[in-house]
């Protein structure tokens, strides 16, 4: 070792105990850092939590509804029957006459030629 090397590995060696604090000083505060960001978006996330809770809290509120007025009953023709009992055939028919279309259980998709599937254009040519 030359006589420059020995000045420069003294001068290190003599700073050493304060190169280690230094670390020590900037791994606390990195890991400072690190807990506060987490304590803040913690804070951020629970207040849009609750800023939603209270959105569907003010839609879901039960609002009280007035009681319906009932409309007085008219007389019907003999043999007539009231357009409620009406609607309510009608959908019962619909419901259970028209659940699914009939299938044939086959499946029809079939291959086309396109240049995407094309032989031509494939990547691996093996040469023999």
């Amino acid at each position: 070792m030359n006589l420059l090397q020995m000045q420069i590995m003294q001068v290190l060696l003599a700073h050493e105990p304060w190169v280690y604090t230094k670390g020590w000083i900037v791994t606390i505060a990195g890991f400072l850092i690190v807990i506060l960001a987490l304590a803040i978006l913690s804070m951020i996330f629970s207040g849009v939590a609750s800023y939603f809770k209270k959105k569907d809290a003010q839609k879901n509120e039960v609002k009280e509804v007035k009681p319906a007025t009932v409309k007085p009953v008219t007389k019907l023709a003999e043999g007539e029957i009231p357009a409620e009992v009406q609607a309510a055939i009608g959908m019962a028919l619909y419901l259970t006459t028209n659940l699914h279309d009939e299938e044939s259980n086959v499946i029809t998709i079939e291959r086309r030629q396109t240049s995407w599937n094309d032989k031509n254009y494939g990547v691996r040519h093996w040469n023999h």
